[in-house]
């Protein structure tokens, strides 16, 4: 559940092929708080993480991620995780047990695959913490990328076609 504090807006329907995007926005405060970003698109769920999490905000996304993965997925599928806008996760132990049991989750629920997408701007303190999440044994595969068309590429080594393109100064992933 979201914190009362919260809001949901859903942007766009959850029709095969839509773009979900789902913020998170504290009352009075302007667009760009947006905490995250999920789109699935075919069998690849896209993720942008973004800003200062703290433990309500990792909950709030783990509600989120699983509502939609129950909704779209049947078959396998990856997961891209992208860390380029993400600053901090604080309370670091609990962030880690939360995307370990998340991850866990995820598998059982047919993800094969998953990648995270880091800048070096967060580099050092970020990696440390998902090296962390991955140190786990996984049934999966894994892989941490420093571009969305490195991503991009080692999904298709993994079976998942996503195809990039530049859209502006941002690139956009999509799955075809």
């Amino acid at each position: 559940m979201p914190h009362p504090k919260q809001k949901i807006e859903l942007d766009s329907s959850l029709e095969l092929g839509s773009q979900v995007e789902i913020k998170l926005q504290q009352h009075n405060a302007t667009p760009s708080s947006t905490n995250f970003l999920i789109q699935p698109e075919k069998n690849i769920l896209s993720i942008d993480l973004k800003g200062t999490w703290n433990e309500q905000t990792t909950l709030d996304f783990i509600a989120e991620y699983k509502l939609l993965v129950n909704r779209r997925f049947t078959q396998e599928w990856a997961c891209v995780m992208s860390l380029q806008h993400l600053e901090l996760l604080l309370s670091e132990s609990f962030q880690i047990e939360s995307f370990r049991a998340l991850n866990a989750w995820s598998y059982i629920k047919g993800m094969k695959a998953a990648a995270v997408i880091i800048s070096s701007n967060n580099r050092s303190h970020l990696l440390y913490q998902f090296e962390e999440i991955f140190k786990v044994n996984h049934p999966y595969a894994t892989a941490v990328c420093h571009s969305e068309i490195e991503a991009s590429q080692w999904l298709n080594d993994q079976g998942f076609e996503q195809k990039v393109i530049a859209a502006s100064q941002k690139k956009v992933a999509y799955s075809v």
